[in-house]
């Protein structure tokens, strides 16, 4: 599943996957808001979830977005 996810922020922000770490904090490599939302929607599309905003808003690292999908997919 992390991988994925790794594979999804790396088409987002155009970089390769390999330069990509799951403790690597969002905003150090160059996600904003919008683009958040972006990685968000192509996680949520892909794995068939729903993350609320206020999960959202809690994410800071690449990992967090791996403990929250990995919830959503257990539930």
């Amino acid at each position: 599943m992390l991988d994925k996810i790794l594979e999804i922020i790396a088409i987002h922000l155009g970089i390769a996957v390999e330069d990509l770490s799951d403790e690597m904090a969002l905003t150090d490599i160059g996600i904003d808001s919008l683009t958040l939302m972006k990685i968000i929607m192509s996680v949520e599309n892909t794995f068939d979830i729903h993350i609320y905003d206020e999960e959202i808003v809690e994410l800071r690292l690449i990992s967090d977005i791996a403990d929250v999908t990995v919830r959503k997919v257990s539930f």
